[in-house]
């Protein structure tokens, strides 16, 4: 039997708790354990040990050799940040996508490294999704839909074709995006909008139909 490659998950809230329970259906990686830099080493959360906090990334990876590396942040910003710290402590370490056997990709999408896709989601045919974005439970990017880097659908969210979703930008719990829609980067849509226009980067937008709430900081968090 072939042995699975070693693979660390970096982060211990209930979004590494779903993580794992894609993983353990995957059954492509042997998680060895997580970093978190809040939890005491030697503890463990989810069944599995807590193995060290960021700073010990380099010397972990080297030492279990480990070259798989999912982050398991839910916050789109923390996200990029903490996928360029580990880019930094152990490079040339793979961040592999992450799909669930339940959800359906159309043929020929591309997904950028880090990007993971929750059960029963939907991606359509000619999109594009950038690096280290999320796709949670029962979302749906339709026909050539665009997600920049570090994007994030709730579970839930709907989009209609050629809708556009800017870097770090997220649309919150069961949100529906009408066709042909192009939202900027760091922008929130709130949870149960409907978007029917254009919004710019660095926005809040909440509503049915969506309104313009007030302007947000990149790093301001939101979940």
């Amino acid at each position: 039997m072939t042995k699975l490659p070693p693979l660390l998950l970096v982060g211990a809230s209930g979004h590494a708790h779903a993580l794992l329970a894609v993983l353990q259906r995957l059954a492509a990686y042997r998680v060895i354990g997580l970093i978190d830099s809040f939890l005491p080493q030697g503890s463990h959360c989810h069944g599995y040990p807590i193995l060290g906090g960021v700073d010990d990334l380099s010397e972990l990876c080297e030492r279990h050799g480990v070259s798989h590396v999912l982050v398991a942040i839910g916050d789109n910003y923390q996200r990029d940040v903490m996928m360029a710290k580990v880019s930094q402590a152990c490079p040339g370490v793979d961040f592999p996508v992450l799909i669930d056997p339940s959800a359906v990709i159309a043929h020929g999408v591309s997904i950028g490294a880090g990007s993971i896709i929750m059960p029963l989601a939907y991606v359509g045919p000619g999109s594009i999704i950038g690096m280290g974005c999320l796709l949670n439970t029962r979302s749906s990017l339709d026909h050539d839909g665009r997600m920049g880097a570090f994007a994030s659908l709730a579970p839930g969210t709907t989009t209609g074709g050629n809708v556009s979703i800017g870097a770090r930008s997220a649309i919150g719990l069961g949100s529906a995006i009408r066709h042909r829609i192009t939202i900027g980067s760091d922008t929130v849509i709130g949870m149960g909008s409907l978007v029917i226009s254009d919004w710019p980067d660095g926005v809040v937008v909440y509503g049915a139909p969506a309104r313009l709430i007030r302007t947000r900081l990149v790093d301001e968090p939101y979940l």
